[in-house]
């Protein structure tokens, strides 16, 4: 896959407070990649970044390979006795763009047989389905959405889930989105980016059959001299959480890395693969 936008040691700060510490990740053409962290961890104002709403940061965003950005952040708005149809038609008038694009978007999202009806009789998942239509009107090859399933029952999840992995395999569309719902966004997601105020303490891929690396914990008393070691003789950790560090190595090559830190004598209690879903890497990193 080729690389649709670059992120590189953006920092973002309010008054005294920093928001975000040096992020940097790319996205690549094509994927789904799920954004996430508790309120406050900076989610939003990556996102804002992302489509132009904020100017106001440090470091640089790389968007020389995008045509163009769909976003929807926060709760979509609409003319509520205005039908689902002549919302978009109004959009697509602001955008340049014309009636057969909006009658295409409305079944691609499933609306088809609701366009003609107010926007005030469509439930919460229709309105949040039309909120990525209109966001999707100008062919964005970048589709960025802030809680796309806030509020809904567990079928407008499922039906919001989806869509969006419609579009991004019919369209070739990269998706970043992002959500409480840890569930859902493996289920969705090819990848995810996990922030902790605001910075990035963790990566994961979900999809990757072909991988042959295996995610490992290292726990230790002594975590800066196992990651020193670890670093030395070119073993990247992927991260560190109190006394536990994650590698991503091959299997075979276990054995070796428990023999590096036994020879320099690293006092280590534990050395076992990782399991987790993603709620629960969430949640042992999230703890103090």
């Amino acid at each position: 896959m080729n690389c649709a936008l670059k992120v590189n040691n953006v920092s973002k700060k309010a008054k005294d407070f920093q928001i975000l510490h040096n992020v940097s990740f790319e996205l690549e053409k094509g994927e789904i990649v799920g954004l996430i962290g508790p309120n406050g961890a900076g989610k939003t104002s990556i996102m804002k970044i992302l489509v132009g709403l904020t100017r106001n940061y440090t470091g640089e965003v790389d968007l020389t390979a995008v045509k163009d950005i769909g976003c929807m952040i926060e709760t979509p708005n609409f003319y509520p006795y205005s039908t689902g149809y002549q919302n978009l038609m109004y959009f697509a008038g602001l955008n340049g763009v014309g009636k057969q694009k909006v009658e295409e978007l409305l079944k691609l999202l499933g609306l088809w047989d609701a366009a003609h009806k107010n926007v005030k009789t469509y439930s919460l998942g229709m309105r949040q389905r039309l909120g990525i239509a209109q966001a999707l009107l100008k062919n964005p090859d970048v589709l960025v959405l802030d809680e796309p399933t806030n509020g809904l029952d567990p079928e407008g999840i499922y039906e919001v889930r989806e869509y969006i992995r419609k579009i991004a395999g019919e369209n070739h569309i990269t998706v970043l989105i992002s959500s409480h719902l840890l569930g859902e966004l493996e289920k969705m997601c090819d990848r995810a980016i996990i922030l902790k105020k605001g910075r990035i303490i963790q990566f994961m891929d979900f999809h990757d059959k072909n991988r042959k690396h295996t995610e490992y914990v290292i726990e230790s008393p002594d975590p800066q001299e196992v990651r020193k070691i670890l670093q030395e003789n070119g073993y990247p950790v992927t991260s560190q959480h109190q006394q536990k560090l994650r590698i991503q190595i091959r299997p075979e090559q276990k054995q070796d890395v428990a023999k590096l830190l036994a020879a320099r004598q690293a006092v280590v209690t534990g050395l076992y693969e990782t399991g987790e879903t993603l709620e629960d890497t969430f949640l042992e990193l999230m703890k103090d």
